[in-house]
């Protein structure tokens, strides 16, 4: 019996240090702003990631902020206006967008037929 208990215990011990092991490390995974200061000492002032996100690519806060006020019409039931914008979308994005509308009108209890775009 005691061999048994002693056999489990060194495969959950294993199993526990390979979780440990297969774990990604990141040099830059601060706890708190302590670590980060040191951190900053040591390598020099670090931005995690690097912010030029918007600069590289303007059309993607375009589609965010054109996907905004296209789901404020269509929750406000305005359908002339929710056909310009979607047809201002890449067609590949067309269906999907008729969807999630339709999906975000129906979570507020009303109902809106984009699907004849």
């Amino acid at each position: 019996m005691i061999g048994r208990e002693n056999r489990a215990r060194e495969i959950i011990a294993q199993m526990i240090d390979e979780t440990i092991w297969d774990r990604k490390v990141y040099k830059y995974n601060f706890e708190n702003a302590t670590e980060k200061r040191q951190a900053d000492e040591e390598l020099g002032h670090i931005l995690i990631p690097d912010p030029d996100g918007q600069e590289k690519h303007p059309e993607h806060l375009w589609q965010h902020n054109h996907l905004q006020i296209l789901q404020r019409h269509a929750l406000n039931g305005d359908i002339d206006t929710c056909k310009i914008m979607i047809a201002e979308l890449p067609e590949y994005q067309r269906a999907d967008t008729i969807e999630m509308l339709e999906g975000a009108v129906r979570e507020h209890g009303r109902e809106i037929d984009l699907s004849s775009l």
